[in-house]
C-alpha cells in the first residue's frame, strides 16, 4: 500500500511539471504505464484512477475548489453502474397513497419525527443518503420523494406542478403517517416549500430547519453570483458543450428536448468536467457523481420549469419577523449558490431563529461537516420537542397567504435580464 502511494505521488509530481495546472486537456495519469497519457481513450475501470490529489507523503488529500484543478475530458464518458444507497444500506421503502398521488416513502430511526424535503427543484430523497443515518440515532427520519420526483408518481401535464401542491402533499403525508406534529427540514429549494408549509400549517410544526435554503423573498441573495468563481474558462466551455443539443444550450432538466437518459449523461459528464464547483466545496467521488446523475436529479418532464416559475410568484419578505415556530438556519460558508451575504440576510428575516454558518462547508453542510451539523440538529430537535408557545394562534391569525402571492421581481432572472437589456 505504501509503495503504491509513493508511485501515485511521483506520477502526480511528473504531471504537475508537464502541465499548466489550470489548462489540462483530458489528461490522465495511466497507472499501468506509470506515465501521463493526454487524450487517451480509457475504459471505465480506469476512471477511479484519474487525477487525484496526494500530499507530499503520498497520502490521499481531498480535492477542493481552492486547488483549482482543471481536467477536461474531450469525449463523453459512460456513467458507471452503481447501486442505490437503499440497497447498499439495507433501507426499505414503500408507496403511500397521499390524496390523489402515490409518494415513495422511507423511514429510519425512532424519536422526534423529522421529515426531509429535498431541493432542486427536482432532486430526490436519495440526496439525503447516507448522511441522515446519523439523525436516525436520535429521531424518526422520514424521507419522501415529492410528487413528480424520484420514485413517486407523476401528475398529468394539464395539472402540472406548483409549490402549494407540494405543501398540500406534505400535510396529507403527515396525516397518513398518523403524526400529530413534526419537524420539517427543507434543503435548498425544499426550504421554500418548508416556509410555505409553516405559514399554512404552523400548528402542525414542532420546528423547521432551513438548510442552504432558498428565500422566496424580494431580497437580493445573490443567486448564482459565486457559482463560476472556481471554474476555468476551459471547464465552462466544455460544460456548455455537454449541456447543448444541436448546438443550442438545453439545461439538463427533463423536457421536450432532454430525455431522462440524456439528462443523466449530461449531468455525469458535466460534473466530471468540473460542474461540481458551482455548488460544492469538495470534489465528489465518481461514485457520487454517478449516483447524482442516475438517482438524485430525477423528475418528470417540465417539473423543474413549473416549480421554478411558481417560486417567483411568492414574496415572503417580512412574513417571519414575529414567527414563534422554533427555527434553525444552517448554511455553508462556501455555498456558491448564493452570495457571501446570504446567511446574514436569512437571519434578518428570521430574527427569532437559531443560526449556524458551517465553516469550510458548501451547499450541503451535512456532507462537508457531519459532526457539527448533526450535533446542532440533535440539540434543536430536543429543544423543539419540549418547546411550547402561547403566541402561535395569534401569529397564525395574522397570516394571509394570498398577501404573499406576488411576483418576486428581485430574484426573477427573466425580469432582471430584461432590465439589463433595457439599460444597454
Amino acid at each position: 500500500m505504501k509503495s503504491t502511494q509513493i508511485l501515485l505521488f511521483s506520477g502526480l509530481m511528473a504531471l504537475a511539471l508537464q502541465l499548466d495546472h489550470l489548462h489540462a486537456q483530458e489528461t490522465v495519469f495511466d497507472f499501468d504505464s506509470n506515465s501521463i497519457a493526454p487524450h487517451k481513450s480509457v475504459n471505465m475501470p480506469l476512471l477511479e484512477r484519474y487525477l487525484q490529489s496526494y500530499d507530499k507523503n503520498g497520502v490521499f488529500k481531498e480535492e477542493t475548489i481552492f486547488d483549482r484543478n482543471s481536467v477536461i475530458y474531450k469525449d463523453d464518458l459512460p456513467i458507471p453502474e452503481v447501486k442505490r444507497y437503499e440497497e447498499i444500506l439495507g433501507i426499505s421503502g414503500r408507496y403511500e397513497l397521499v390524496g390523489d398521488v402515490k409518494l415513495w416513502v422511507e423511514e429510519t430511526g425512532e424519536g422526534v419525527p423529522l421529515v426531509l424535503v429535498s431541493g432542486g427543484p427536482g432532486t430526490s430523497l436519495h440526496y439525503f443518503h447516507p448522511h441522515f443515518l446519523k439523525a436516525s440515532q436520535f429521531s424518526r427520519v422520514i424521507y419522501y420523494d415529492l410528487r413528480g420526483v424520484g420514485l413517486s408518481e407523476k401528475t398529468s401535464a394539464e395539472e402540472g406542478y406548483n409549490l402549494m401542491q407540494a405543501v398540500d402533499d406534505l400535510e396529507k403525508l403527515r396525516i397518513k403517517l398518523g403524526i400529530q406534529k413534526w419537524v420539517v427540514l427543507g434543503l435548498s429549494f425544499g426550504g421554500a416549500i418548508t416556509q410555505l408549509y409553516s405559514l399554512k400549517h404552523p400548528e402542525k410544526l414542532l420546528g423547521m430547519v432551513l438548510v442552504a435554503s432558498a428565500l422566496p423573498m424580494s431580497i437580493d441573495i445573490g443567486l448564482g453570483t459565486r457559482q463560476y468563481d472556481y471554474q476555468s474558462k476551459e471547464e465552462r466551455k466544455r460544460i456548455e458543450q455537454i449541456y447543448s443539443v444541436n448546438g443550442k444550450r438545453a439545461f439538463p432538466v427533463h423536457s421536450e428536448t432532454v430525455s431522462p437518459d440524456l439528462q443523466q449523461k449530461m449531468l455525469f459528464n458535466a460534473f466530471m468536467n468540473g460542474d461540481w464547483k458551482r455548488r460544492h466545496l469538495r470534489k465528489w467521488t465518481i461514485k457520487d457523481m454517478a449516483m447524482y446523475a442516475r438517482y438524485e436529479f430525477v423528475h418528470d418532464k417540465n417539473y423543474y420549469r413549473d416549480m421554478l416559475n411558481d417560486y417567483f410568484n411568492y414574496d415572503l419578505k417580512e412574513a417571519f419577523k414575529s414567527c414563534p415556530i422554533p427555527t434553525l438556519i444552517i448554511d455553508g460558508e462556501w455555498d456558491l449558490a448564493y452570495s457571501s451575504e446570504k446567511h446574514e440576510l436569512t437571519k434578518s428575516q428570521f430574527p427569532n431563529a437559531k443560526s449556524l454558518l458551517v465553516k469550510g462547508a458548501g451547499h450541503i453542510p451535512y456532507e462537508d461537516d457531519p459532526l457539527i451539523f448533526f450535533k446542532e440538529l440533535k440539540q434543536f430537535l430536543e429543544f423543539s420537542n419540549t418547546y411550547q408557545t402561547t403566541t402561535l394562534q395569534a401569529w397564525k391569525e395574522k397570516i394571509n397567504l394570498e398577501e404573499y402571492r406576488k411576483r418576486n421581481m428581485i430574484q426573477d432572472p427573466n425580469f432582471q435580464n430584461r432590465k439589463k437589456a433595457q439599460k444597454k
